[in-house]
């Protein structure tokens, strides 16, 4: 395949992937707004909302799944979704060291006062608030999920086969980087540098494992460790909806400000961390 047919194949799977979330994230959060205000009992809005926060993971692997399956002729378990024996452990190494970077910031962060914590209303009624914190929840693994298998499945996969390994771990970080550039137009220069150094990182532990386990395992603990657990702010915004609410002060270009650690020098410490970590577990 000449380089202009693999551009073309990446742009129209860019187009496609963009439009079905676009259209995908709006549904859920019609959605999201009509089971917050009913009258369903705390069960029912629970798994609803469970549910519905799966519909754009779901458009997106439904999408990946047609291009790799019609154009490509091959499954989705070719991006590297391959299950054996060590699929679970790369998983829990990369939660594992995602909790150990994001806390190690975040207790930085409380020292110097840069982060102060107050209950959410999670701790003053948790059944009645149980839906809004399984809906983050599930949305932010889902996001995690999905995103490894659009970037570190499809688009690094086709890179690779086609232009080699190095360009395929390079242009497939520069494209998750700027896509969150593109989502979140407003968020600090340092957030999309830090966003091109995590997909470098994921991006090698996809190539030295072979497989997509580690990088999920390591994105959907950072999502997770900074939201719903510890409900640092995202995107302009106080996470409310988290086991408690992280309230951060001091310089952006230092903490991120309201736009999460990700968009501050704390990130780039975490994902050094993370990096060291990941030697370890899967060497270099």
């Amino acid at each position: 395949m000449s380089l202009f047919e693999t551009c073309a194949k990446l742009a129209a799977y860019f187009v496609c992937i963009g439009i079905a979330l676009e259209m995908s994230h709006r549904f859920y959060w019609k959605m999201h707004e009509r089971v917050t205000e009913s009258q369903m009992s705390t069960f029912s809005r629970s798994a609803i909302g469970v549910l519905i926060a799966c519909i754009p993971m779901v458009t997106a692997v439904a999408v990946t799944a047609a291009f790799v399956t019609l154009v490509d002729n091959k499954s989705l378990i070719s991006l590297g979704l391959t299950y054996d024996s060590n699929s679970t452990t790369y998983i829990a190494y990369g939660a594992g060291i995602a909790l150990g970077c994001v806390t190690l910031v975040f207790l930085l962060g409380l020292l110097f006062g840069f982060i102060t914590v107050r209950p959410s209303k999670l701790s003053d009624d948790c059944v009645a608030c149980l839906p809004l914190f399984l809906g983050g929840l599930i949305d932010y693994m889902a996001a995690s999920i999905f995103e490894e298998i659009i970037f570190r499945g499809y688009v690094y996969l086709i890179l690779y086969r086609e232009c080699g390994v190095e360009v395929a771990i390079a242009v497939s970080s520069i494209v998750f980087a700027l896509a969150h550039l593109l989502k979140h137009k407003n968020m600090p220069a340092l957030f999309t540098l830090n966003a091109f150094i995590f997909g470098l990182i994921v991006a090698f532990c996809r190539f030295h494992t072979g497989a997509l386990w580690l990088p999920i395992g390591l994105h959907f603990g950072w999502n997770v460790v900074s939201g719903p657990i510890f409900g640092l702010p995202y995107s302009g915004r106080n996470y409310e909806s988290g086991v408690v609410i992280s309230e951060v002060s001091g310089p952006t270009w230092l903490t991120g400000g309201l736009y999460s650690l990700d968009a501050g020098v704390f990130g780039t410490l975490a994902l050094f961390v993370a990096a060291v970590g990941l030697s370890i577990v899967a060497p270099m």
